[in-house]
């Protein structure tokens, strides 16, 4: 469980920090609003350049009204951030908005990519396995280490 401080500064988790710089060979990474759950997803440089990629592939030389929807879509209200030294990204206040990010933030890792939830936000979900939402709620409780 990470906070959201005053300034909209967020701690990006040392286990994340350390795949993307050696996925991406960089200290940025990418965060936009999901398609499908209200949280905001987020990945690294190169998983970004392979999401143009298979958009490339999709659309080929058709530069037609239905890759300007998906590139839109995909790309049209994602970030580019990078991190301090102390590993802090700050969000930005439509961001935050977009994710219903409150004071407090969970990162999901999920391969690839990784989710910033508010903890209230992802306990209302419905059909979270069990045993995420017991990890989440003992987060929350400050109980998990």
């Amino acid at each position: 469980m990470n906070g959201v401080d005053l300034k909209n500064r967020l701690s990006v988790p040392s286990s994340l920090r350390e795949t993307i710089e050696a996925r991406s060979q960089t200290r940025e990474l990418v965060i936009g609003p999901d398609e499908h759950s209200p949280c905001l997803i987020g990945y690294d440089v190169s998983y970004f350049e392979r999401i143009e990629a298979r958009l490339e592939d999709e659309f080929a030389s058709d530069f037609g009204p239905g890759r300007s929807l998906k590139s839109r879509s995909v790309f049209g209200a994602t970030e580019h951030l990078k991190y301090d030294d102390n590993g802090r990204i700050i969000l930005s206040p439509l961001m935050r908005e977009m994710g219903e990010i409150g004071t407090q933030v969970l990162f999901m890792g999920l391969g690839h990519y990784f989710e910033i939830w508010s903890p209230e936000v992802f306990l209302a979900q419905e059909g979270q396995d069990p045993r995420v939402l017991k990890l989440v709620k003992a987060l929350v409780a400050g109980r998990a280490q």
